[in-house]
């Protein structure tokens, strides 16, 4: 399901992403609502290393917060860089201790002029409770490891 973006989830994104993003309300008995977000080992998507093209969507990382447009259920998310990220898709797993993350983003980067939502999609794992999970992420340009920190 494909939402379109109006404002600037600032996954700088993923996040995250650095966009992307990226970053998700799923529960581990902490407030995940605002989380830090961490890229590392990226790559183009083929495997071959980055043109330049990750470094300057992604950076490092970056942290998210609800957006100031909407409520924190709407899954609008944003970062300091100026990141806009839509939660377009979440899935996953919770049970027996451990915690799976599937889910799907679009951000706009902030210095796109266009606008344009980019397609990211994420992977994560983590303990119950410990408020981290890794995993992998790519954006159909872009691919990596992410780590994801919820905020205390």
């Amino acid at each position: 399901m494909k939402k379109i973006v109006c404002a600037a989830l600032t996954l700088g994104a993923l996040a995250y992403v650095s966009s992307m993003a990226l970053a998700d309300n799923h529960d581990t008995d902490t407030d995940a609502s605002n989380e830090n977000v961490t890229f590392s080992d990226m790559s183009l998507v083929d495997g071959n290393p980055d043109d330049g093209t990750c470094a300057k969507r992604y950076g490092s990382g970056y942290k998210t917060q609800d957006h100031p447009d909407t409520s924190a259920d709407s899954g609008k998310k944003t970062t300091e860089q100026g990141h806009d990220i839509v939660i377009s898709s979440t899935g996953g797993t919770i049970g027996d201790g451990i915690l799976s993350i599937e889910n799907e983003y679009e951000i706009i980067f902030p210095d796109d002029d266009k606008k344009e939502p980019v397609d990211v999609k994420m992977f994560a794992t983590g303990l119950i409770g410990s408020g981290t999970a890794s995993g992998v992420f790519s954006d159909g340009t872009c691919r990596g490891k992410v780590t994801i920190q919820a905020s205390q």
